[in-house]
C-alpha cells in the first residue's frame, strides 16, 4: 500500500455492507475546543488502552467502552461521556443510496441510530471505531498518526479523506437501475494507509 500523510483535520471513512448494500460512515474530527474541554478523559482513555496491552490493532473494537470506564473513574455521579458522544454523533453521517432516486444521500448518525436503520451490533462497532479515531488522533503526535490507522485499516478497510460527507457522497458511483442498488460503489478518491506495526507509547 502507498503511504500517506495523515493530519488531524482529515475525516474518517468506514465502509459498511448491510444486507448486501454498501454504505459508508463519514466522521469529522472534533474541534480544538471540544478536545480541550475533555482532554483528561481522552488522555486517560488512550493511556488505559495501551497500558493494558490494547494497541491500535484491537483498540477500535473497545474504545467506547474504555471511554465510559475512564469517565466513571473521573466522575462516578455524572456521565461525562455524554457531550463527547453527542459531538461525535453530530459530526458523523451514514452515506447510503436512496432507492427513490438511486443516488447517494447522507443521513446523520443519530437519525440512523434512532430509526434503527442499522442494528445495535453495527452501531456499537461503529461507535468504538469512531471513539478510537477521535481520541487517538487528538492525542498522538503528527508523526505517530499513521500507526492509529493500523486497526482501523485492518478491521474496517478504513480511509481518510479531506472531503465533506456530501462531497464524499458525490464522489461515489451508483449502480444502474438494472443492478442491485447500493452494491459495491467505488469512491473516486481512495486513500490507502501504510500499516505500521509499532505501538506508540
Amino acid at each position: 500500500m502507498a503511504s500517506i500523510t495523515i493530519n488531524k483535520k482529515l475525516n474518517l471513512v468506514l465502509p459498511l455492507e448491510v444486507d448486501g448494500n454498501k454504505m459508508w460512515v463519514h466522521s469529522t474530527p472534533i474541534s480544538r475546543e471540544v478536545f480541550e474541554a475533555n482532554y483528561m478523559l481522552f488522555v486517560r482513555t488512550l493511556s488505559n488502552l495501551y497500558f493494558n496491552g490494547v494497541g491500535p490493532g484491537m483498540a477500535p473494537r473497545v474504545a467506547a467502552l474504555a471511554l465510559k470506564d475512564m469517565a466513571k473513574e473521573i466522575d462516578d455521579k455524572t456521565d461525562i461521556t455524554i457531550p463527547v458522544i453527542q459531538e461525535i454523533y453530530r459530526l458523523t453521517y451514514v452515506l447510503m443510496v436512496d432507492p427513490a432516486t438511486n443516488k447517494w444521500t447522507s443521513k446523520s448518525f443519530i437519525e440512523v441510530k434512532m430509526k434503527n436503520l442499522l442494528d445495535d451490533d453495527v452501531i456499537r462497532e461503529v461507535e468504538n471505531a469512531l471513539v478510537y479515531f477521535i481520541v487517538a488522533s487528538a492525542i498522538h503526535l503528527r508523526s505517530e498518526l499513521p500507526s492509529i490507522m493500523v486497526g482501523l485499516n485492518a478491521i474496517w478497510d478504513a480511509e481518510t479523506s479531506s472531503l465533506s460527507a456530501m462531497d464524499y457522497a458525490n464522489s461515489l458511483t451508483t449502480s444502474s437501475p438494472d443492478e442491485n442498488i447500493g452494491k459495491n460503489p467505488q469512491p473516486t478518491q481512495n486513500v490507502s494507509v501504510q500499516k505500521v506495526s509499532s505501538i506508540p507509547s
